[in-house]
């Protein structure tokens, strides 16, 4: 136990190059509805043998889709970009907070962490919220990714700042908020800049077993 509080089986003397949770095959769950879940890690060619660590979840190419990469122990990161053909609609909001007080009790931090996006489509709204250190060793990005499915039109947006203050954007705001990045600053009633998602640059596989169309491995970033 002294040894175990001195940290000895964690030093490097004692663990070498090996690892404490073993190089394992990474598992990525798709949802199948139902609240069921399919491991389909080993068909779209992502379930790398890496001693990973923290995961972060990012849109990296500006498509719009959500990529993921995995930092490596003792070894470069692992990015995978998402080029799954099939997929729905979604938008991008990204929250700029001003930083100083707005009548209310509070001010909003400049990167506008802990606000809430509601996004109301076909009757039903959903709900992100902005988070840091939103993972082991990781954070995500900032901007919130709302997926809306086959939805054709956003009918309404609530961004609820950490300041209190509360700001709606209706339909007639938001027309041209589908598949696109939105730009929101804090206490102003037009959205900053809308940009539709950028087409994905073809991806280059990294060398060893041939990778699926759905995700494309790209290893050593710089």
């Amino acid at each position: 136990m002294k040894q175990y509080k001195q940290g000895v089986f964690f030093s490097d003397n004692f663990v070498g190059e090996n690892s404490w949770n073993g190089y394992e095959r990474k598992c990525l769950f798709a949802n199948v509805g139902n609240n069921q879940f399919m491991d389909v890690a080993r068909p779209t060619g992502s379930d790398s043998i890496k001693d990973g660590r923290g995961v972060a979840i990012a849109d990296f190419n500006g498509d719009g889709k959500l990529d993921l990469v995995i930092n490596n122990n003792n070894a470069a990161p692992t990015l995978y970009l998402n080029e799954v053909k099939r997929s729905g609609n979604s938008v991008v909001i990204k929250l700029e907070g001003i930083a100083q007080a707005t009548g209310q009790s509070l001010a909003t931090n400049r990167d506008a962490i802990g606000a809430q996006v509601r996004l109301t489509i076909a009757g039903k709204t959903m709900l992100r919220q902005v988070e840091a250190g939103s993972g082991y060793a990781a954070e995500g990005m900032l901007p919130v990714h709302l997926g809306v499915g086959n939805a054709t039109r956003v009918e309404a947006v609530e961004v609820t700042w950490p300041s209190g203050l509360v700001q709606k954007f209706d339909g007639a705001q938001t027309g041209e908020w589908l598949n696109s990045y939105v730009d929101i600053k804090e206490g102003v009633t037009q959205a900053i800049s809308v940009r539709p998602y950028a087409v994905a640059p073809n991806a280059t596989a990294s060398q060893g077993k041939k990778k699926s169309a759905a995700i494309q491995e790209m290893s050593g970033l710089k």
